[in-house]
């Protein structure tokens, strides 16, 4: 019988010991030996959980040197009820379909980073790379047949190996993949690449037999010429031997080729026990699952199709509705068929959008979209349009950059601009609206009027901005700093820092951009000494939190405006960036205390 709380509870002193700069009780390699065996053994779900959250801690230690941030020690685990909650034990068809969905979203990102690879080792020189793959993939689904005999590591020059056609790539692409996507796949292909690297290729059966003959011609007496001329008679007999000085070069391709398969692997979806996610799926018919509104600042997003029949994502109005034995899928204009029965390969859907390309998986009654965007670039553009934002919602001139952006889509829309509608007195409005409805209406702005300007040269934008300002009466230097801002919004991603994991970060007050990575412990964020928190809720929505004001929520974007300056904070995921915008120098009735603003 073995005693599998006890020894979670054991490893979790044992990683406390560790984190804490102590010795572990029984050293270091008892630590790794219970730590490999509990990895592989089927705990129940609280003892996988503990397990999991110790394995943390463990693993950040190591990669680190430095203990985790936490103001706790593993055994304790004292994290907040906000901060963290176990997943749903959800009904089997739900837990199959959202690991069969993290699966298919898997392998396609698999496929494509297999993709990447070879075609840039297709650039090699001598293919040495594309070779060792084709063997090491070779070998393994030979692994599957006994008494077949591995595959030696073709010549650069072998006639019956094209690894530069594109059939034949593809072909590879779709092996390794296969094979990666399994447990026995993987093992088998790394017990190819350890052969190769241990025998990179064998040597010729008759290259001792041709030794020896040599040897023996150059024992004969005989004048050098007639020497020569019967070694190179014996050689002609046999082939030429492989370069033994290949195998090196060799062994060094499946060294590179192991730690580039590491990072593809690190990324597989993990078994999730019958469990989801809280808040996870969108229209989930149990409460816990529900997702209350689709996230634009996450990449993946998964719906319980007859849950609901529409909804909003990422700019995009998605619709569906199921005409047996298959799903429709309206993505704006483009319409796709989901097909349910089919095998996994025929599951997935591309879609090219005006908003962006998509991927759509589907398993039984859920679907998972998937936006392809390159994070770095999303959240960068992102944050310059957040600047943009933060610029119109300040009150300086009775709100003046926002009445220049309006006038100048008028201008842009009807070749004029009304300055009696956005004269002054149309500030009123604004400051008596609502701080959520005013930053949805500036955001909506934004947007607009970047997508009249897309079309237009920086000298036609900056003429019509000008323009624009001048019928209002507006200094030229507004304009300037808004055409700035909007050329920034359009041209120019944001520069991002690496993200830093901390639960406390000062923000400077010179506009620079501070990067995180999110934690599930609570993030404070020091502007101008005031603080700002942000926590998720119980519902897993990340909430804004001034002390004395509500909590709001952010979603991508979100604007917090002080007496005196904007906060924007932009989000990709778990990566948030933010930065303060100080107000221009004659700002006038911004209040004396501070407002939240966010997304719609």
């Amino acid at each position: 019988m073995t005693f599998w709380p006890e020894l979670v509870e054991l490893f979790e002193y044992k990683v406390a010991d560790l984190v804490a700069g102590r010795v572990p009780r029984g050293g270091r390699r008892s630590l790794l030996n219970l730590r490999s065996d509990l990895l592989t053994a089927e705990l129940e779900p609280p003892l996988q959980r503990r397990l999991i959250e110790a394995d943390r801690q463990f693993r950040t230690y190591t990669k680190t040197g430095l203990a985790p941030q936490t103001s706790t020690t593993v055994v304790q685990r004292a994290i907040p009820a906000a901060a963290w909650q176990a997943p749903v034990t959800a009904r089997p068809d739900e837990a199959l379909a959202w690991e069969e969905l993290q699966r298919l979203a898997w392998h396609d990102r698999l496929v494509t980073e297999v993709q990447g690879l070879i075609a840039a080792w297709s650039r090699e020189l001598n293919l040495i790379s594309l070779r060792v793959l084709y063997t090491a993939t070779e070998n393994a689904e030979r692994l599957l047949h006994a008494g077949q005999e591995p595959l030696a590591v073709p010549t650069s020059n072998d006639p019956l190996v094209s690894l530069l056609d594109r059939t034949v790539q593809e072909h590879l692409t779709q092996t390794v993949a296969a094979l990666l996507s399994s447990r026995d796949g993987e093992v088998r292909l790394r017990a190819a690449l350890s052969e190769l690297h241990e025998t990179p290729f064998p040597r010729h059966p008759d290259e001792d037999v041709l030794t020896a003959r040599i040897e023996a011609a150059n024992r004969e007496r005989l004048t050098a010429e007639e020497r020569a001329a019967l070694v190179r008679a014996l050689q002609d007999q046999y082939p030429l031997p492989r370069d033994p000085r290949e195998r090196p070069a060799i062994r060094e391709a499946v060294r590179a080729l192991g730690q580039k398969l590491e990072p593809l692997l690190a990324g597989a979806p993990r078994s999730t026990l019958g469990t989801v996610p809280h808040h996870s799926v969108l229209y989930a018919p149990q409460p816990e699952l529900a997702l209350g509104v689709a996230d634009d600042a996450a990449d993946e997003l998964v719906v319980y199709l007859p849950g609901g029949q529409a909804a909003r994502w990422r700019g995009v109005d998605w619709r569906w509705q199921f005409i047996a034995p298959q799903w429709q899928l309206l993505a704006g204009s483009h319409v796709a068929l989901l097909r349910p029965l089919d095998p996994p390969a025929g599951r997935r859907v591309r879609l090219d959008t005006p908003q962006g390309t998509f991927k759509v998986f589907v398993s039984g009654q859920y679907a998972l979209l998937r936006a392809e965007v390159k994070p770095e670039e999303e959240l960068g553009r992102r944050a310059a349009v957040g600047r943009t934002v933060a610029l119109l919602l300040e009150p300086s001139g009775e709100y003046a950059f926002l009445r220049l952006a309006r006038a100048t889509a008028q201008l842009l829309r009807d070749g004029r601009v009304d300055p009696q509608a956005l004269g002054p007195r149309s500030a009123e409005r604004y400051k008596v609206a609502t701080q959520p409805a005013l930053l949805t209406f500036a955001r909506r702005g934004v947007t607009t009027l970047l997508a009249r300007l897309a079309a237009l040269s920086p000298e036609e934008v900056t003429r019509h901005v000008q323009d624009a300002g001048r019928a209002l009466g507006l200094s030229a230097e507004r304009g300037v700093r808004l055409t700035e801002s909007l050329h920034a919004a359009m041209h120019r991603p944001e520069p991002l820092p690496v993200p830093v994991s901390t639960t406390q970060l000062d923000v400077p007050l010179d506009g620079r951009l501070v990067s995180v990575q999110l934690l599930d412990e609570p993030l404070t964020l020091l502007v101008g000494g005031r603080a700002l928190t942000l926590r998720q809720d119980f519902q897993g929505r990340l909430a804004a939190v001034l002390p004395g004001f509500a909590a709001q929520y952010l979603q991508d974007l979100l604007v917090v405006r002080l007496q005196d300056l904007s906060v924007v904070l932009a989000r990709h995921g778990r990566w948030l960036t933010a930065a303060a915008e100080l107000d221009s120098p004659d700002v006038t009735g911004a209040g004396d205390l501070p407002t939240l603003l966010v997304d719609g």
